[in-house]
């Protein structure tokens, strides 16, 4: 697909800000028409896919892609005749490579996610101007951060929140700032806090450090308000950043008030980009000039706007390399067709998917809250795991429910596995936890059909 630059990019998003729906309707089908044109001529798996359809389908034609297409059929999917899926197994097992592009040209990030094979994303130079600008336009430019203009400069003070290590996409965006700082001579503005850290020493951290800016997962924004309410947390932040995990309002409302700024959020996947954003009002804004969300219910069917779909199939309009069409994720949603008062042309996103209970163990101090993502973190990477859910039976006491992928070693697993949580629990002196591996398939909360990857029954 044709290359963009960066100002091209910002141009293009800011134009669509401007935008009606039914202007960016048709956008919408051009965009979508050069990446199906573009899918087939460069990638074998989508000319296999689309050998039957007319030159111009329309969305609703094109077959349904899912991950085990994705990450099964790499070689053939990738639009570079010169890409080894071979040297990219290479690449990714260096971590040296960290912050140098793949092929001399590409960013790559991964995930493990729940359902056993990692998923490696490709993204071109066109992917990174165009999701940059959407962030930096609709986010960082937004009317919340007013008060706070430049939230990008170099020398803000910049803390996250991060599963780290890996090809991780949000670990990625992390190092990649610091060494372009650091190639500029600036060092000692970023400071990275890992998922599992104590919450004692990521508060010891961060009054050291007093952070301008902070990202992370909501769940631990959340944590760390609690912390500036009980005042062992006193810090002064000019704004926070949420992914990865669905932000309440509640939730919201808490962290603005005891950190005492505002709260930005998006909704992004490695898969497709940045998918919605939070605006001034409150709302996750779809990003629908660059991505098509079709919300279904999980017989595939489409689901009309304002009810809860089961899944979601997601079109990233803006990546050649690796082309994302009418791929399925399984987060449940609800599309808000009214228009908003924020004056955003877009429609809005209530996200369902993403919600896990807040883990916390009783100690001999009161007790220690996580967030989920310190268990999901300790185990994703952990070699043949199918599914894993978290179930936390009371206040002392954690199951972890675990299927297998073929091939593995169940004893094997499981050992890694009581090793890397029983880590967790003594970093945060919770010896005393009752700790059990269960094999058999997650169990569904009582409230609601989602399936969640910590869920508390107590």
């Amino acid at each position: 697909m044709k290359p963009i630059t960066r100002e091209e990019a910002l141009n293009l998003v800011r134009e669509a800000n401007t935008l009606t729906r039914d202007d960016i309707s048709v956008l919408q089908k051009v965009r979508l028409r050069e990446l199906v044109a573009h899918a087939r001529k460069n990638s074998t798996l989508y000319r296999e896919k689309y050998k039957d359809l007319p030159e111009n389908p329309a969305l609703e034609d094109l077959p349904v892609m899912t991950k085990q297409e994705l990450t099964s059929n790499m070689q053939k999917l990738v639009c570079d005749s010169e890409f080894s899926e071979e040297e990219l197994q290479a690449y990714i097992a260096d971590l040296d490579n960290l912050g140098i592009p793949f092929m001399g040209k590409y960013s790559v990030s991964t995930t493990s996610g729940t359902t056993g094979e990692p998923l490696r994303m490709l993204r071109d130079s066109r992917h990174v101007a165009i999701n940059g600008s959407i962030l930096q336009v609709r986010l960082f430019e937004s009317p919340q951060f007013k008060d706070f203009p430049g939230m990008m400069d170099k020398y803000v003070r910049f803390a996250s929140v991060l599963a780290g290590g890996g090809f991780h996409a949000a670990f990625m965006a992390f190092e990649g700032r610091r060494k372009m700082l650091e190639a500029e001579g600036i060092t000692g503005n970023m400071l990275l806090l890992e998922i599992d850290d104590p919450v004692a020493e990521m508060v010891r951290k961060l009054n050291e450090f007093q952070p301008e800016v902070i990202t992370g997962y909501p769940s631990v924004m959340y944590i760390l308000a609690g912390e500036q309410k009980e005042g062992r947390l006193k810090i002064s932040p000019k704004a926070i950043l949420c992914s990865a995990e669905q932000l309440t309002d509640e939730m919201r409302i808490v962290i603005e008030h005891e950190l005492g700024c505002p709260v930005g959020n998006v909704f992004c996947s490695t898969e497709g980009g940045e998918v919605a954003i939070l605006c001034s009002h409150g709302h996750m804004h779809l990003n629908t000039d660059w991505i098509i969300v079709e919300p279904i219910d999980k017989e595939g069917n489409p689901v009309p706007a304002g009810e809860m779909s089961a899944a979601m199939l997601v079109t990233n309009l803006t990546n050649g390399v690796q082309p994302i069409i009418r791929y399925r994720v399984d987060d449940s949603v609800i599309v808000h067709e009214q228009h908003c008062a924020c004056g955003l042309p877009f429609p809005y996103v209530e996200i369902l998917g993403r919600t896990d209970d807040l883990p916390e163990f009783s100690c001999a101090n009161g007790f220690v809250r996580f967030s989920p993502i310190v268990f999901s973190s300790a185990v994703m990477d952990i070699p043949g795991i199918s599914v894993y859910q978290f179930v936390q039976t009371g206040q002392e006491s954690l199951t972890v429910r675990i299927g297998y992928l073929d091939g593995a070693i169940p004893e094997k697993v499981d050992r890694e596995i009581h090793d890397a949580v029983s880590n967790v629990f003594s970093q945060n002196k919770l010896d005393h936890i009752s700790f059990s591996i269960v094999r058999g398939a997650p169990v569904r909360a009582k409230k609601g059909k989602k399936m969640r990857s910590y869920l508390k029954t107590f």
